[in-house]
């Protein structure tokens, strides 16, 4: 009876141990695991701001501050200055004949702001007249009794070489009087701080066409303006590689003294002004005002125009349009007439 139960008992040990087995091989049936595939997302482009403000003599963009006043610094031109030093850097020139065939340039600086400026001579009535038209702080080194007369009654703020001559100008070594006096943009802003000239204000603004309108014209590869003198005459060469004008006068082209970089235009303007000799040392009266011929010549075309004095600026205008310039740096170069003193290459 004994073996009996011990029998039964093993037999039921038996089947539990091996229920129990079936259950574990059951509960560990490996699974397979497949990877979750990852999808690269690309991260959003950062969106490019577009720039606050224009420089309002070249019609560049520009994140800088432009609420500044313009400096407009008379720059000798005679074969015994040049070359000159920061012409390069000028948003816009004027040149306008001074003295017999001796050209005079007004160079308005505020883009770009020059280590070395010069060399800075004296100034004329019609060239301050000229500064006004941009609310610029006006520099000179002496000048003519007209435009002395102009600073006398207030009508130009303006600083003088002569008067800070040691200071915030310089006399170069490396050429004679009145042939070296030399200034910095930085010196400027010190020296109208010292004569007490409001520096902040607004510049008006020229003209400049929108982004991606063509300019139409007759083709210009080549402009000579004849000052009557060799030594003076000046010849624009486009160079198309560029899209910009070369200069060059008296046969050499106008290069920086000190980095030989060129003078480069984007914008030439050529006016016909009625002058009047008035001394015998040659200074002129020249109407600035009145209006009438010019031609105007950008991206190698040029296209005939009058001009218009508009608040002070000399503006191009067509069948009483106002026209564009394109963005970058311009010359206007004033002449007595256009069919006698300027002559184009097509």
């Amino acid at each position: 009876m004994k073996r009996l139960m011990f029998g039964l008992v093993l037999l039921v040990i038996m089947a539990f141990v091996i229920g129990c087995n079936k259950d574990e091989d059951s509960s560990t049936v490996e699974t397979e695991i497949i990877p979750e595939e990852t999808v690269d997302i690309p991260e959003p482009e950062p969106i490019k701001e577009e720039p606050q403000n224009t420089f309002p003599l070249t019609g560049v963009a520009t994140d800088d501050d432009i609420d500044y006043r313009v400096f407009g610094v008379m720059i000798e031109n005679s074969r015994a200055a040049r070359p000159q030093s920061g012409l390069y850097q000028a948003d816009l020139v004027y040149e306008v004949l001074s003295e017999a065939t001796i050209t005079r340039l007004l160079a308005f600086y505020h883009s770009e702001k020059p280590e070395i400026i010069g060399p800075v001579r004296s100034a004329r009535d019609y060239y301050i007249n000229l500064n006004n038209g941009y609310n610029g702080i006006y520099v000179s080194a002496g000048g003519s009794p007209q435009a002395f007369a102009m600073f006398e009654r207030g009508q130009v703020d303006y600083i003088s070489g002569l008067e800070f001559d040691g200071s915030y100008f310089y006399r170069s070594s490396a050429r004679k009087a009145p042939h070296n006096m030399y200034t910095t943009y930085d010196d400027l802003i010190k020296a109208a701080e010292r004569k007490n000239r409001s520096l902040i204000d607004e510049v008006p603004s020229l003209p400049f066409l929108e982004e991606g309108i063509a300019v139409e014209g007759e083709e210009a590869s080549e402009v000579a303006i004849n000052y009557g003198s060799s030594s003076n005459n000046v010849v624009y060469k486009y160079d198309e590689e560029n899209n910009k004008y070369i200069r060059i006068i008296g046969g050499e082209q106008s290069l920086d003294l000190e980095t030989e970089n060129p003078v480069l235009i984007d914008n030439l303007f050529i006016v016909e002004m009625t002058h009047k000799v008035i001394d015998k040392v040659g200074r002129r009266e020249i109407d600035i005002y009145s209006g009438g011929k010019g031609l105007l010549l950008q991206n190698g075309v040029y296209q005939v125009v009058e001009w218009k004095n508009e608040g002070g600026q000399i503006l191009p205008f067509q069948n009483e349009k106002s026209l564009g310039f394109v963005q970058g740096k311009t010359w206007i170069n004033v002449v007595p007439r256009l069919d006698e003193n300027v002559s184009i290459t097509d």
